[in-house]
């Protein structure tokens, strides 16, 4: 079921563009933050030839992949500045036209709520 499910995944994720609409901070003392954005403010595609590229400039790689029963999307990618990075996400939710991202770091959770148009 991993492969299958990284497929639905990939498929769901591809050519569309992502808008993110808020994050959610949650601390590690249960306080939740919630920013909003806006639709115009930031945006990422990811495509079906495994490339990315967002409102920031950043493009790249990315892959699917199920880590410790985790959907996770990896990215490989260079800033306008020509210097690497890369980042995991960790996919809660997939939809046809809303996903919510997350990672944790020192404790706190980062959710990331996006919608989609093809």
């Amino acid at each position: 079921t991993t492969t299958a499910e990284k497929k639905l995944a990939l498929e769901m994720l591809s050519d569309k563009i992502w808008y993110l609409n808020y994050s959610q901070t949650i601390s590690t003392k249960g306080i939740t933050t919630k920013t909003y954005l806006g639709q115009s403010t930031y945006y990422v595609k990811f495509l079906k030839n495994l490339t990315t590229v967002d409102s920031d400039g950043l493009d790249g790689t990315f892959t699917v992949e199920k880590v410790n029963g985790i959907l996770q999307i990896h990215v490989q990618g260079n800033t306008v500045g020509l210097n690497t990075i890369e980042y995991i996400y960790n996919i809660e939710t997939i939809g046809a036209n809303n996903m919510i991202l997350y990672y944790t770091n020192t404790g706190n959770t980062f959710k990331y709520f996006y919608n989609s148009s093809r």
